[in-house]
Order: C-alpha cells, then structure tokens, then sequence
C-alpha cells in the first residue's frame, strides 16, 4: 500500500461534502447550549434540553430564510446548501460571516452573565445591546449568503408578494387579527371584572362554565359551528358568517374569550378591590369605575392576553379555511397552503420558503419586542399584597 502525500489535502473537502449537515447543526448547537450555560454552577438536564432544541429551531428557521434567498436548482439539488456554505474554508466571504455571528453569539452570552452578575436596574440597555448583536449576525449571516449566490432574494419575494397574492392575505390576516384582539380584549376586561369584583347570584358558577369550556377542542365544534351558522343573514345590513372578515372576527372572539378570562381572573383579583369601593363612595357607577381604575390597571395582563391572541389568531388555519371561501378575502395561513399546493409542482421552493418567512416574521417581531410584557403579565397577580 502505497502512502499518497496528498490525500490529507482533500480530506475537508470531502469530509464537508459528504458529511450531514444535521451533524454540523447538533455540534453548533451544542455549542452554544455550553456558552449560554458556561456561568451556571447547575445545569439541569431540562435545561439542556430546552436549550438544545431552542438552538436547533433557531437554525432550522435560518436555513428556511437563507433558502428563500436561492433558487429552486440550489433546493432540489444540494438542500443543505443554505447551512453548509459557511463551512467551506475556500469561500472568505462565508466565513467572515461566521466569524462575525459567532463574536456576536459571544457578545450576546457575555452580556447575559454580565445582566446576571449585575444589581438590579439598567437592564434595557443590555437587552438593547443584545438586540443589536443579535441583528448584526444575523444580517452578516444573510450577507454571506448574499455574496456566495444567494442572491435571488428580490426575485422570490416579488413572486410570493405580488403572484400568489401574500400582501392581499397579509392585509387580509392584519385586519381580522387587530379586530379580533380588540373585540376580545374588550370584552374579556369587562366579563372578567364583573366575574370578579361584583356580586351577583351564580357568578362562581359561570366563571367555571368559561374554565370549564378550556376542554372543548375547537376542532371539535368547527362542522357543527359551520352547519349552524352557514345560513345565518342579517338582510338589513347585508351581514353573512360566510366570507366576512367580520363574522370571522365574531368567531374568533367568542372562541377565544374563555382562556381570556381564566387569563386574566387571577390579575383581576390580585387588584384591590379597596379601589372599587372609593369609586362607589365618589358616586361612581361600575363602568365609570371600571373603564376609569381597573381597566388601566389592569393593562399588563391586558398586553399579555391580547398578544397570545394576536399570534394564536394569526396563525389561524381551520375556521379562516371553512368561514372563507372567497380568495380575495384568504388570511395568511389559508394562502400559504395554496403556494404550497401550487409551488411543488412549478418547482418554486425557494418563493414557498419566502412566503413562510412573510408568515413568521409579524409575530416573531412581536414577541422579540414584548416578550418582557408578556413575561411580566404572566407573573402579576401569581401574588397577591
């Protein structure tokens, strides 16, 4: 046997074609599950685990981005393409992008020991800081790509915008999901401060009724739902169930006003009701005491409720199908299906890719900017006094 000198010139070459790109994403992950936990004295294995798989979604959502960036030949014949060209040592642009993501990665993870070691008070200027590094590598990560052939970005998201018609269902989705959380939220403040600061003979009784409802699948009540409502007119002000943007807010909000209330019952009853009663002394009525002190008051846990709604009614798939049948009035959900239908058999992946991204960024946008009101409104009245 014959020692060829040269062999171990091509070793990474090979070893980065063959290899699965899976492979390179479980050790990136775990690499960072180890940074994030580096100043923790005790890892918990659910720890490690949440992590892992907050990572590994993280990448997954980031070769989607990157492929909606390529071109269908890139897809169908190297998929793992978008992941794999920031291993590939010949190429400087991808990895000065990679070099950069992870001093950011870095940044991010110092900041965060940093937060922790640090007395309360100052923290939006390290979330700030976070935000930003957070952004820049994920802007050098998608200007890598960019400069390595990704470069069809334009192209794939005019397709999904304008050819299969994402803007229409955007607006479309935007304004049932704003009049559905407004409905709801409205409603559920007002339902859940008379289940909780009046008396009135069965109020326990129906506050149970509405947590009590929570087990109901809705899948369950969607055929009779429709059977019973399809037929439902208002012939004086021309008002349908079907194919109306706002018989579909109407839906939404009945069905999403028993997990509100449970939401917010337990914020509603760690406020005093100490105010309630000097209102009364004043000579105000319950909706003036209402709508004047308890609704401002309670604007936390309104946040939080209205955006779990915003995100669960945006990303609405069933009732939106069978309520609306007039494509001009299709949300989001309902068109991204009917891309997938029609782009796997043109071979368009790349603009299906581009219309998911169109989908989730709204509410990923929402969560990264509110996830410390969503926090707070969840733990506010877990104690009273």
């Amino acid at each position: 046997m014959h020692w060829d000198p040269n062999i171990l010139a091509t070793v990474p070459e090979k070893i980065i074609r063959i290899a699965n790109p899976f492979t390179f994403i479980a050790w990136f992950t775990i690499g960072v599950v180890i940074l994030v936990a580096w100043d923790r004295t005790r890892l918990k294995i659910l720890y490690a685990v949440k992590s892992l798989w907050v990572g590994f979604s993280i990448l997954a959502m980031l070769w989607v981005i990157i492929s909606s960036m390529g071109t269908s030949k890139d897809f169908v014949q190297v998929p793992e393409k978008a992941l794999m060209q920031f291993f590939d040592y010949h190429n400087p642009a991808t990895m000065t992008a990679m070099a950069v993501c992870l001093a950011c990665c870095g940044g991010i993870v110092a900041l965060a020991v940093m937060l922790a070691r640090r007395p309360t008070g100052g923290e939006y200027s390290f979330y700030a800081g976070q935000g930003l590094l957070g952004a820049l590598g994920l802007g050098a990560l998608l200007a890598g790509a960019h400069f390595n052939g990704f470069d069809h970005w334009r192209e794939n998201y005019i397709r999904a915008w304008t050819i299969a018609r994402m803007g229409d269902y955007m607006i479309n989705s935007v304004l049932i999901s704003v009049g559905s959380v407004g409905l709801i939220t409205l409603l559920s403040a007002m339902a859940t401060y008379a289940l909780t600061k009046l008396e009135f003979p069965g109020r326990d009784s129906m506050l149970y009724l509405f947590v009590a409802s929570l087990a109901i699948p809705t899948q369950l009540i969607l055929v009779p739902l429709f059977l019973m409502m399809r037929n439902w007119h208002v012939a004086a002000l021309n008002f349908s169930f079907m194919d109306s943007r706002f018989g579909l807010i109407i839906i939404y909000a009945a069905l999403s006003l028993p997990f509100t209330i449970f939401l917010l019952s337990g914020f509603f009853r760690s406020l005093p009701s100490e105010l309630g009663e000097a209102a009364a002394i004043d000579g105000c009525g319950e909706f003036t005491t209402f709508s004047r002190i308890y609704f401002p008051l309670a604007a936390p846990g309104l946040t939080t409720a209205a955006i779990f709604n915003f995100i669960g009614i945006w990303n609405e798939y069933n009732f939106a199908l069978v309520f609306i049948t007039n494509p001009d009035l299709k949300t989001l959900p309902v068109g991204l299906y009917y891309l997938v239908v029609t782009q796997q058999y043109a071979a368009e992946w790349p603009a299906l890719f581009a219309g998911i991204v169109i989908l989730f960024v709204p509410t990923f946008l929402i969560f990264l900017i509110l996830q410390r009101q969503i926090i707070a409104g969840l733990t506010l009245g877990s104690v009273k006094g």
